[in-house]
């Protein structure tokens, strides 16, 4: 029977320092004009599966069906019998590759929603920043809503960073870890 409980120690090493400051414990120059902020701190959430298996069923459905439109015999098709697979498509690619990010940088918290391009908040413009609890229902339903001045990134029910602007305009994203990106937001 073997030992599995014991780990392997390594002798102690000596704990003496040497007579000069070697490169690795030389301290690095410190600007004290420019604040120190913590590292970027990112966010978010990936699409349900029951929503990547609607999208890559409609990405089959509509590749299937753009594929028996140009492959059928005869003259060219009409362009019309093309547009519901390109919309399948298109659906299907949205549905397949969503997911909501938001970022704390030094300056700007980044907000996403894949594929759509990202926007940036200025922190300097943030008046409130709340962990709060969403679903579909609080928003209208699930994606990216935009209603009167609210702005919500939401796939999955649960809770998430809702940040007021000095403007008052609201936004929330869904975020597996909302309290790490308050923290960040206050740093």
């Amino acid at each position: 029977m073997t030992d599995t409980v014991s780990v392997p120690t390594h002798p102690l090493v000596d704990p003496t320092r040497p007579d000069r400051a070697t490169r690795a414990s030389r301290p690095l120059p410190v600007d004290a004009s420019r604040p120190r902020h913590p590292a970027p701190t990112s966010d978010g959430e990936t699409a349900p599966a029951w929503m990547r298996l609607l999208g890559a069923t409609l990405l089959l459905a509509g590749f299937v069906l753009t594929a028996a439109v140009l492959g059928w015999p005869g003259d060219a098709p009409e362009v019309a019998l093309l547009v519901p697979g390109v919309v399948a498509l298109v659906a299907g690619a949205l549905l397949l590759l969503a997911r909501s990010r938001i970022a704390v940088t030094e300056t700007d918290v980044v907000l996403g929603f894949r594929p759509l391009p990202a926007r940036r908040i200025a922190r300097r413009r943030i008046a409130e920043v709340t962990v709060v609890e969403a679903d579909a229902r609080t928003y209208g339903g699930i994606g990216l809503r935009l209603h009167r001045g609210v702005r919500a990134l939401i796939l999955t029910p649960g809770r998430g960073v809702r940040i007021t602007d000095d403007r008052g305009r609201v936004t929330f994203v869904r975020a597996e870890h909302p309290e790490r990106l308050v923290l960040a937001l206050a740093a």
